[in-house]
């Protein structure tokens, strides 16, 4: 007895008129009507008239049996020949992360996004010189691709999760994340790869969600020695809290030195006791500690050095310890506060930063900040209590001129404050403060305008031609952001 394969619900085949395939196609729907007759007995009996090629479930004049046909299940579609059995497609969508391809068991996916970050940026009142030798130096000022990843991300197997990112921003290529992540239950994960180490809020939160051009100064005592390393991390949490905490080697963009590679480590947990939709009170706490190589070089093998520079690509370090000789080990404490009610939000981090010398006084360093939020339009800041940090802001209503519709637009005020003389490191000291207009478009796309001015600036290694000090450096910054 031959099965009756029903015709291919998403690509409809295309033959030629009263062709044996389109006399099948016609059957496939005969199926799906059969009599009460030929239900009972389980077949089907088919006749097809021969002038008018018409199929007929019962005989008559002119015309022919076909043949017996047992209707066929979805499970019989052949997979060779353009049907597709529904039960085992993959699911394809775009999406707000990008191209997103799922099993059709919701085992497997694979998603490619990324992330373009455009910026432009003007360096006001930067004529200045250097103390130590008195030659001119000038910021740079200009345009530049300072972010362009792209990344596969994605789980197997139902529980592990993937993620490959690579920047090739500056017209250079480098590796971002690259990591595993093992979800052993809906509170406790485990990561192995190339990751950010558990330390301060602002480091953790991506350049995506920050509301400012660059981060605050602080990120000159976290970001030369606890950005990304080659590590375990181990992540438990809930909807209010986390704690996370890892152990690690040297970055994965290390080339080596033909040292045997440092090691540290990172702590950090959030609390928040308030956590509603616009409504939060976060508290946070980190500790972090990075040994030297055998060559006294950091995790990304460059000098160990603090300094913070004005943009990312000005070139002009307003404070800089340079060299610092003898560098054994560095330990980061941090503290953190944060809060929001509706549409204003407010952000806080105190750091200290202690490094022990081979042979030399120990040093001590700090940095803080304050930011405060305004949106302008109305809606809250995204807060995720399971990591601890703040995500993006949404629109209500994305950008659409045709229906009134603007987007969102927010208002940021920063003041920073670093300080980088201890002992025989004189690495100057300044405050700045920052104002940030930013336009969110859609979930995708907004528009960073930006205004920074460092003051009360001393001890640095550059100062004005008249000798006094490099005080009152303005930045104007403009990115166009999008991300997957």
């Amino acid at each position: 007895m031959t099965k009756l394969i029903y015709p291919s619900r998403s690509k409809p085949q295309r033959t030629p008129s009263y062709s044996l395939a389109k006399i099948l196609a016609t059957l496939g729907l005969l199926a799906a009507g059969v009599t009460a007759n030929a239900e009972s007995q389980g077949h089907l009996n088919l006749y097809v008239d021969r002038e008018t090629k018409q199929v007929f479930t019962e005989p008559g004049p002119n015309r022919i049996k076909l043949g017996t046909f047992e209707p066929a299940t979805e499970s019989d579609l052949p997979l060779d020949d353009g049907n597709l059995n529904v039960s085992t497609a993959p699911k394809i969508g775009m999406e707000k992360k990008g191209l997103v391809v799922t099993s059709a068991n919701d085992d497997f996916s694979v998603n490619i996004g990324g992330r373009i970050h455009a910026d432009s940026t003007s360096n006001i009142n930067d004529d200045l010189q250097k103390r130590s030798s008195g030659d001119p130096t000038e910021a740079v000022s200009g345009t530049e691709l300072r972010r362009a990843r792209l990344a596969l991300r994605g789980k197997f197997n139902r529980d592990f999760t993937y993620n490959i990112e690579a920047d090739w921003g500056g017209n250079s290529v480098s590796l971002k994340d690259v990591l595993i992540t093992y979800h052993a239950t809906p509170q406790l994960e485990i990561t192995v790869g190339n990751q950010k180490h558990s330390v301060s809020m602002e480091v953790e939160e991506s350049s995506n969600d920050i509301m400012f051009n660059e981060r605050s100064l602080l990120s000159a005592l976290t970001l030369p020695h606890f950005d990304r390393a080659m590590g375990v991390n181990v992540h438990t949490m809930g909807q209010n809290w986390s704690l996370k905490g890892g152990v690690y080697g040297d970055a994965v963009s290390d080339s080596g030195d033909g040292a045997d590679e440092g090691g540290g480590f990172g702590v950090r947990g959030s609390f928040a006791p308030i956590n509603a939709p616009g409504q939060l009170l976060h508290l946070g706490a980190s500790l972090g500690l990075r040994k030297a190589n055998d060559n006294n070089s950091l995790s990304n093998g460059k000098t160990p050095r603090l300094r913070y520079e004005s943009t990312n690509m000005s070139d002009l370090y307003l404070s800089d310890t340079g060299s610092i000789a003898e560098f054994e080990e560095i330990q980061l404490s941090g503290l953190e506060l944060a809060a929001m009610r509706g549409r204003f939000s407010a952000q806080a981090e105190l750091g200290q930063a202690n490094i022990q010398r081979n042979g030399g006084s120990d040093l001590q360093f700090n940095a803080h900040y304050l930011q405060l939020g305004w949106t302008l339009t109305g809606e809250a800041r995204n807060y995720r209590g399971s990591e601890g940090e703040f995500k993006m802001l949404t629109p209500r209503n994305n950008f659409d001129p045709s229906q009134n519709h603007w987007g969102a637009w927010e208002l940021a005020l920063r003041f920073d404050e670093l300080d980088l003389e201890d002992n025989d490191i004189q690495g100057g000291s300044q405050q700045r403060f920052s104002l940030n207009l930013n336009w969110y478009l859609n979930p995708n796309l907004r528009i960073l305008f930006g205004y920074s001015r460092a003051y009360d600036v001393e001890s640095g290694p550059v100062i004005q031609n008249n000798g006094s000090e490099a005080d009152n450096v303005d930045v104007v910054a403009l990115r166009a952001q999008m991300a997957l």
